[in-house]
C-alpha cells in the first residue's frame, strides 16, 4: 500500500470522527428575488414604498432559510477573526449591550441560536458556537502558532516567556470577544456560563499541546532558580537550625504571579505540570544531596505524630517535606485549579526518606570509616532501611565499595583490620541481628586469610599497651583490639553467650525476615571473636600466638600484666587445653626469675674475689612447651662460658633430672669498651659481644698499634655463621668502633682526635647505610645520587615495602624484580645487580633481613 494512500485513508478516518470543513460567513445560496444581493441592504435606487412593501413583508414573504441565513450572516460576520494578532486587533473590554448600537446582530442572535423556534422550517443550520470555535482552533494554528514559533526564536531567553504570553493574552482577547456577543443571546445563564467555560477548556487544550522547545527552554531556568530559592535547596543543614534564603518571600511571589499569567492564557495544562514535577522533584533530590550529605551529628527530634524519636537530619527532613515543599505544592496547584491532600505529603515523605537513605547507603563505608563521629548517619540508616529491599541494596552498595576502595594491595593490612574492627561495631549498631554484617564480610575474610601477617597484627595487637600513650603504637600497631578486651563487658562475660534466649531482656525483638535457616543471634557485637574466626581455623591462631608470646616473654620488658591478661580472656573463648603451653611459657618466666637469683648467689658466693667477672643472667624455657627457636652455635668468650658451666652445675643440684641448653644467639649483651679517648658502653647481641671481644686479645697491631683481625681469622676463632659474622663486624662499623682497612681486614679505632679518623669514620658509617648485600667481600663507598635517581630509590623502596607487606611476607630477589618490572608503570630500571645492592643498604640499616634466600622485614 502507498504512503498517498494511507495518508488519505487517515484523513478519511479524521474526517469522519471530526468535522473540519468551517462554513463561511455568507453562505453560498440563490437569491429569493432576481437582481437583489442575498442579505444585504436593498438597493438605493429602489423607491421607499417598495422598500416599505417589501420591509413590511419581510417576515412573511421570505422563507425561514431565508432569514436563518440572513441572521448567520449578520452574526458570523460580526464576530470573524481577523487574520493577524497584535494588541490594536484584540477588542479588550466588551461594551455593555444597551451602548451597542449594531442592533440588527442582537436581532439576528436569538435565530442562530435558537432556530427550532425562530425559523423552524429551515432546513440548514448550524451551532454557532461549535462554528466560533473552530474557526478559533483555524486561526491559531495559522495566525498564532508561527508568532509563536518567533518568540520561542528569541535569542534574549528572558523575553521569550514574556512574548508568548502577551501573544496568548491577545488571541485570548480575540477570540473570547466574539464568544461574549454570541452568548449574549442565550437567556440561560447557567447555559451561557457552561459554554463560556466550555470554550476556555477547549481552548486552553489547544494552547496546552502547542508548547515549543523554546519555551521549554526558557521556562525551565527561570522556575528552577524560583524553586531553589524558595525551597532553600542551596543551603546546607548544619545540624541545628533550619537555614533559608533571604530571598525566598520575594521569589515565591514571582512564581505566583507567572503561574497566575501562564494559567490566564491556558499554558498551565498537562505540560506545564508535567515541567513543574520533574522540577521539584529535582529541587528535593538536590536539597537532600545539598544539605545532609556528609552531615552525621544532628540531634534526635521527637516525631509530634508518631511520638517516635527521629534522627536530626530525619526530622528536619520531614519537616521541610511538610512546611516548605508541600506548601508550595498546595499554593501552586490551589492557582491551578487542583487540590493536594495530606496522603500527597505523605507519599513525599516516604520518597524523601527513602532518597536520603539511598545516599546514606552510598555513604555507608565512609560511616564506617570514620565511626564513631558518623553515628547520626547510621541513626539515619537504621530508621529508613526497614524492608528486605533496602537491605538487600544496602550489602550490594557496601560490598561493591570494600572491595574497591579496601581490598587491593594498596590497603596495608593493619588498614584492613582497623576498617573490619569499625564494620563489626558499625553493622552491630545499625543491625543487631547480624545479618548485614554477614552478608558483607565473606569477601574481606577470604582476602584476610591471604594476608600472611593478618594473624600476627592481630595478636600484637591484642597484646598492645591500651592506653595508647604511644603515638607510634597507636600508628603501627592495632591497639583497638586492646582497648576493646579490657572494657567491662569484655572482662565480666558471662554465660549468657550460650544461652538460647534470654528471658530478662526487655528489648528482645523476632528475627529478621532474611535471616538464614541456621541464623542465631548474636548477644553483643563480640568484635574479638568476630575478627579472630575471619583469621582462619583456632589452631593456627593459637600457634601464631604461642610464637609472639613467646617473642615478648624473652624481650627485657619488665612485666607482664597485659600478656597475662589476654591469656586469661582467651582461655575463656579457647578453653584451658588449648593455650596450655602459654600458661607453661608465663610459669618458666616467672620460675626462671627465682632461679636465676638462686643460682647468681651461689655463683657471687662460690667466686674468689667476691663477685663474678661479668652480670650474667639466664631464663630457663621448658623445650617441649615453647616453640621451636632458631639456635646458631658459635664460640662464647671465655668468661661467659665459665659462667654458664657454674650455671649447668647449679641447675642440675636444683633439678636433678633435667639438664641445660644455650641459645646464645637469643641473649643480648651490655659490653663496655675502653679506647685510648673515650669509653663506649653498647648494648648488642651475644654474637656481635663475641666477635668484638676477639679484638681484645690475640691478633695483629696494626702501624698505629691498634688491634686488628682480618675476617677469616675471626671466623675460624668463633666458629661463626658467615653471613652472622659479616652483620656483627658492620654493627661495630657503624658504632666507630672497628675500621676497614681493606682486603678483609678491620682494625680498632682507638682515638678519633685526628681530621683523617673522623673523616674516614664518617666515610664508614656512611657506608653501613649504604653497603652490599651479605656475601661481598667488603662494602663499598656510595658515589653522590642526583635527585632523579633518589626519587627513584624512594618510589622503589615504597614498592618493595608494599609486596613485602601486602602480598607477601618473604620473597627472593628474582620475584621482587620480576614484580617490579611488570607492575611498576615505568618499569624497573635496575638490573639484579642493582637490585640486590639496594637491598642489602636496607639490611644493613635495619630494614630488612635476609633468610633462606628471601627477603622480609625486619620485625620489630
Amino acid at each position: 500500500m502507498s504512503t498517498l494512500t494511507v495518508r488519505a485513508q487517515r484523513q478519511k478516518i479524521f474526517r469522519a470522527v471530526f468535522q473540519t470543513d468551517l462554513s463561511q460567513p455568507t453562505p453560498l445560496l440563490t437569491s429569493p428575488e432576481p437582481g437583489e444581493p442575498f442579505g444585504g441592504p436593498p438597493p438605493a435606487a429602489v423607491n421607499a414604498s417598495a422598500r416599505g412593501r417589501r420591509s413590511a413583508g419581510n417576515d412573511s414573504g421570505l422563507s425561514d432559510q431565508v432569514k436563518w441565513d440572513r441572521a448567520w450572516h449578520l452574526v458570523t460576520s460580526r464576530i470573524h477573526l481577523p487574520s493577524s494578532v497584535a494588541a490594536e486587533d484584540s477588542f479588550g473590554t466588551l461594551p455593555p449591550q444597551s451602548q451597542d448600537g449594531d442592533s440588527a446582530f442582537y436581532e439576528a442572535l436569538p435565530i442562530v441560536l435558537d432556530p427550532a423556534n425562530h425559523a423552524p422550517r429551515a432546513t440548514h443550520t448550524e451551532d454557532i458556537l461549535l462554528w466560533h470555535a473552530r474557526q478559533v482552533r483555524q486561526h491559531f494554528v495559522h495566525h498564532v502558532l508561527p508568532l509563536l514559533a518567533a518568540c520561542a526564536g528569541l535569542a534574549d531567553t528572558s523575553r521569550v516567556v514574556t512574548s508568548t504570553v502577551n501573544t496568548l493574552a491577545a488571541a485570548h482577547r480575540q477570540y473570547l470577544n466574539g464568544l461574549l456577543l454570541v452568548v449574549r443571546g442565550i437567556p440561560d445563564e447557567a447555559a451561557s456560563e457552561s459554554a463560556t467555560s466550555t470554550f476556555r477548556r477547549d481552548l486552553h487544550a489547544v494552547i496546552g499541546n502547542s508548547w515549543t522547545q523554546g519555551l521549554i527552554d526558557a521556562l525551565n531556568p527561570a522556575l528552577r532558580r524560583l524553586l531553589r530559592t524558595i525551597l532553600s535547596t542551596s543551603q546546607r543543614f548544619d545540624g541545628k537550625h533550619t537555614l533559608e534564603d533571604p530571598d525566598a518571600s520575594s521569589a515565591r511571589e514571582e512564581l505566583l504571579s507567572l503561574l497566575e499569567s501562564l494559567q490566564k492564557v491556558g499554558l498551565a495544562g498537562d505540560n506545564f505540570q508535567v515541567l513543574f514535577a520533574e522540577l521539584m522533584d529535582n529541587c528535593m533530590r538536590e536539597f537532600i544531596e545539598t544539605a545532609y550529605a556528609r552531615v552525621w551529628d544532628a540531634p534526635e527530634v521527637k516525631d509530634r505524630d508518631s511520638g517516635s524519636v527521629l534522627p536530626g537530619c530525619m526530622a528536619h527532613l520531614c519537616d521541610w517535606v511538610e512546611n516548605q515543599y508541600g506548601r508550595l505544592a498546595v499554593e501552586v496547584f490551589s492557582r491551578l485549579g487542583g487540590q493536594v491532600k495530606w496522603a500527597d505529603v505523605e507519599q513525599w515523605r516516604g520518597i524523601a526518606i527513602g532518597r536520603l537513605a539511598t545516599m546514606r547507603i552510598h555513604e555507608l563505608f565512609d560511616i564506617v570509616l570514620h565511626w564513631p563521629e558518623t553515628r547520626g548517619g547510621l541513626d539515619d540508616l537504621g530508621y529508613s532501611v526497614t524492608t528486605p529491599q533496602r537491605r538487600l541494596a544496602l550489602t550490594d552498595t557496601f560490598s561493591a565499595a570494600l572491595q574497591h576502595r579496601l581490598l587491593h594491595p594498596g590497603r596495608s593490612t593493619l588498614e584492613i583490620l582497623q576498617t573490619y574492627i569499625s564494620m563489626i561495631r558499625t553493622f552491630h549498631a545499625l543491625d543487631h541481628s547480624k545479618v548485614l554484617l554477614d552478608r558483607v564480610v565473606h569477601a574481606l575474610q577470604l582476602y584476610l586469610c591471604q594476608r600472611d601477617d593478618a594473624i600476627r597484627i592481630v595478636v600484637t595487637g591484642l597484646l598492645a599497651n591500651p592506653k595508647g600513650d604511644d603515638a607510634d603504637e597507636a600508628e603501627t600497631k592495632l591497639v583497638e583490639l586492646a582497648v576493646i578486651i579490657n572494657e567491662a563487658s569484655q572482662l565480666q562475660r558471662t554465660a549468657i553467650d550460650e544461652e538460647d534466649l534470654d528471658w530478662d531482656d526487655m528489648n528482645w525483638v523476632p528475627d529478621p525476615v532474611d535471616a538464614g535457616v541456621n541464623y542465631k543471634r548474636p548477644k553483643n557485637e563480640d568484635v574479638v571473636g568476630t575478627l579472630i574466626s575471619a583469621l582462619g581455623s583456632q589452631d593456627i591462631f593459637i600457634k601464631e600466638f604461642q610464637h609472639i608470646i613467646a617473642e615478648r616473654l624473652l624481650s627485657k620488658q619488665p612485666g607482664f600484666q597485659q600478656e597475662i591478661k589476654v591469656l586469661g580472656l582467651l582461655k575463656k573463648r579457647f578453653g584451658e587445653h588449648a593455650l596450655q603451653n602459654c600458661d607453661v611459657m608465663v610459669k618458666d618466666i616467672q620460675d626462671s626469675r627465682r632461679v636465676d637469683a638462686v643460682l647468681r648467689r651461689k655463683i657471687r658466693s662460690a667466686h674468689q674475689s667476691g663477685a663474678p667477672a661479668i652480670s650474667y643472667h639466664s631464663r630457663i624455657l621448658s623445650r617441649l612447651f615453647w616453640p621451636s627457636l632458631a639456635k646458631e652455635t658459635f664460640k662464647v668468650p671465655g668468661p661467659v662460658a665459665e659462667v654458664q658451666a657454674q650455671y649447668e652445675a647449679g641447675f642440675e643440684q636444683l633439678k636433678s633430672s633435667r639438664k641445660l641448653g644455650w641459645l646464645d644467639n637469643l641473649g643480648t649483651a651490655t659490653v663496655t669498651l675502653e679506647l685510648e679517648d673515650r669509653t663506649v658502653e653498647v648494648e648488642c647481641k651475644t654474637y656481635e659481644a663475641a666477635v668484638i671481644y676477639e679484638f681484645q686479645n690475640g691478633g695483629t697491631q696494626s702501624d698505629t698499634g691498634a688491634q686488628q683481625r682480618t675476617f677469616e681469622e675471626i671466623w675460624q676463632s668463633l666458629m661463626i655463621d658467615e653471613d652472622t659474622l659479616e652483620l656483627a663486624l658492620r654493627f661495630w662499623v657503624m658504632k666507630k668502633i672497628l675500621k676497614d682497612v681493606g682486603n678483609q681486614t678491620y682494625m680498632v679505632m682507638e682515638r678519633l682526635d685526628s681530621n683523617q679518623d673522623r673523616g674516614e669514620a664518617h666515610d664508614d658509617l656512611s657506608i653501613d647505610a649504604y653497603a652490599e648485600a651479605p656475601g661481598s667481600a667488603t662494602p663499598k663507598k656510595m658515589k653522590p645520587i642526583d635527585p632523579k635517581e633518589a626519587e627513584r630509590r624512594t618510589i622503589y623502596w615504597q614498592f618493595i615495602l608494599g609486596m613485602l607487606t601486602n602480598s607477601a611476607p618473604a620473597m627472593p630477589l628474582s620475584q621482587i624484580a620480576m614484580m617490579m618490572k611488570m607492575l611498576i608503570a615505568d618499569g624497573c630500571h635496575w638490573s639484579n645487580e642493582e637490585l640486590q645492592e639496594f637491598l642489602g643498604e636496607k639490611i644493613a640499616a635495619g630494614e630488612l633481613e635476609l633468610s633462606g634466600g628471601k627477603y622480609r622485614l625486619l620485625k620489630k
